[in-house]
């Protein structure tokens, strides 16, 4: 695995100075370790977060910036909450609002926040899950957050599953994934599951993490592993369910090289969609827009140190548009 595609899960654990992100234009900087969510109380995608390498990767500038999508134009929201990085986003039905956790700041944290009029709120902490791209998800059928993974520091890579009642974190027991960092989860909210795809591993002290590529659901009781031909092994892939059509969508990440592809899970089978669309690229993050029956898609890195993006997409079922 080339240098470069290490720094793409690596760089937020470097302990690199952090720069502030000045925004002089309505279009997000460039990024990567950012995340995105939709609204469905006030049908907009949201950005918030990230961060990008300068002088050649020597330090990076963190964001705490939070942007707002319409189908056509971003808006800027004003900055919120510490700078961070490797957070994740999901959407709380039952209190209708956007709910982030995990992040790296100078350290791996477990964070929990809300956000409330474009304002981050902190709800607590989870001091044993301190968490850099962790698996996050609301379970909808369940009433309930779920968490797994993630990076607690430079090689310590977690693989513990929590849930968030609202009230308190509990850790489950019983098998599940190996631990990772940087895998895709998404709820299926037609089948009442949670998916897992893919992450980065662990490995010995000097040696390289392998990119992997199993395929887990959680129903609330147990993980169970779908041995199944799919996506080739990555970390950094975008993911979001397609309500309508009852997939998960999946694009991108990097393994032996950036991905470019995009991929359906049905519950059974992994299904190719495309080839084409946005370059190949690791972290280009997506959020489903229930009102506009559009994946959007944000940003990413396809190359170090100069190769974070900013570039807006938008999948409509069958091909990709780029916006702007």
């Amino acid at each position: 695995m080339p240098k470069l595609l290490i720094l793409l899960t690596g760089a937020v654990l470097l302990p690199a100075s952090t720069t502030a992100a000045q925004t002089t234009t309505r279009t997000p900087p460039r990024r990567a370790h950012h995340a995105l969510v939709y609204d469905e109380a006030r049908e907009r995608v949201l950005l918030t977060g990230g961060s990008t390498p300068l002088d050649g990767g020597q330090r990076f500038a963190f964001f705490n910036d939070l942007w707002a999508f319409d189908g056509s134009t971003w808006t800027p929201l004003g900055e919120s909450g510490d700078r961070m990085s490797g957070m994740r986003l999901a959407w709380d039905r039952t209190n209708r609002r956007v709910v982030s956790f995990g992040a790296y700041t100078v350290r791996s944290i477990g964070l929990l926040r809300a956000l409330v009029g474009d304002q981050w709120t902190a709800l607590g902490e989870n001091g044993d899950m301190p968490a850099a791209e962790p698996g996050f998800v609301f379970d909808s059928k369940r009433n309930r957050f779920v968490a797994i993974g993630g990076s607690s520091g430079p090689g310590q890579i977690l693989g513990d599953t929590w849930e968030f009642d609202g009230v308190a974190w509990t850790r489950l027991s019983g098998a599940g994934p190996p631990p990772r960092q940087a895998h895709a989860m998404v709820f299926d909210e037609r089948r009442g599951r949670t998916l897992l795809f893919g992450g980065m591993g662990t490995a010995p002290r000097g040696q390289r993490p392998p990119a992997l590529g199993d395929t887990w659901e959680f129903d609330g009781t147990s993980w169970t592993e779908h041995e199944v031909p799919g996506p080739g092994a990555r970390n950094g892939a975008g993911i979001a369910y397609d309500s309508k059509r009852g997939l998960v969508i999946l694009f991108g990440g990097v393994g032996e090289g950036f991905f470019g592809d995009t991929w359906s899970w049905d519950g059974s089978v992994w299904k190719k969609l495309s080839d084409t669309g946005p370059e190949p690229r690791g972290m280009g993050y997506l959020a489903y827009d229930r009102q506009r029956d559009r994946v959007v898609l944000f940003g990413g890195r396809k190359g170090w140190p100069d190769g974070d993006l900013n570039d807006t997409w938008e999948w409509d079922g069958a091909v990709w548009r780029r916006i702007g």
